[in-house]
C-alpha cells in the first residue's frame, strides 16, 4: 500500500513525513484551471512550517501540497481569505480527480479580498489527511490567508500557524 493510501486510510505513512507543506510559486495567473500547475513554468519553491506565506505580487500561482495531521479528534472549518481565486481541498481529493466544483473551499474567479469557509470536515487525531491549496493572483492587492477552527473546543477562534500540523512527503516534495 502506497503512503498515499495509507494516509487516505488513516494509517501511518510509508514515508518519513517532514514538517510543513511544501510549496510552488509559477510565472502567470492560472485562470481557475486546476491543472495549470502540471505545465506552468516553477519560479519559486520552498517549505511552509508555520503560517503559509504567498510570494507576492502580481501575475502568478502558487500551490501548496502536503497533509494535515490534528491534534485534536473533533469537527474543523477552514477559510481562505484571497484576492484573487484560492481552492482547497482535503482527503483523497486532493490527491486525484480535484476540480473547481469539488473543492472543499472554492474562493474563485477575480476579486478583491474575500473569505470563504468550508462546511464542517470531521477529523481524527493523528491522522495525514492530504491536503492541496491552489491561489493565485492576476491584478491588484496581493492578498492570502489560510487558517482553521477547531468548532468543538474553539469555535470563532481563527488559527493560521499550522506548524506541528503540516506535513509533507520530502522525497516527493508533495504527497
Amino acid at each position: 500500500m502506497t503512503g498515499i493510501m495509507q494516509a487516505v486510510l488513516g494509517t501511518a505513512p510509508a514515508f518519513n513525513p517532514a514538517s510543513g507543506l511544501y510549496t510552488r510559486a509559477y510565472a502567470g495567473y492560472y485562470l481557475d484551471d486546476v491543472n495549470y500547475f502540471a505545465g506552468a513554468t516553477q519560479t519559486f519553491q520552498a517549505v511552509d512550517t508555520g503560517v503559509l506565506t504567498s510570494v507576492g505580487g502580481e501575475n502568478y500561482s502558487q500551490q501548496w501540497l502536503g497533509y494535515f495531521r490534528p491534534n485534536t479528534t473533533e469537527n474543523y472549518r477552514f477559510y481562505l481569505t484571497s484576492d484573487d481565486a484560492s481552492y482547497f481541498w482535503i482527503g483523497a481529493i486532493a490527491i486525484s480527480g480535484f476540480t473547481t466544483g469539488n473543492a472543499n473551499i472554492n474562493n474563485g474567479g477575480l476579486h478583491g479580498p474575500q473569505t470563504v469557509a468550508s462546511g464542517l470536515v470531521s477529523l481524527t487525531t493523528g491522522i495525514y489527511y492530504p491536503v492541496r491549496i491552489q491561489y493565485g493572483n492576476s491584478t491588484g492587492p496581493e492578498t492570502f490567508d489560510f487558517f482553521f477552527e477547531r468548532v468543538n473546543t474553539n469555535p470563532g477562534v481563527g488559527v493560521s500557524n499550522l506548524t506541528g500540523l503540516s506535513f509533507y512527503n520530502s522525497s516527493t516534495r508533495a504527497f
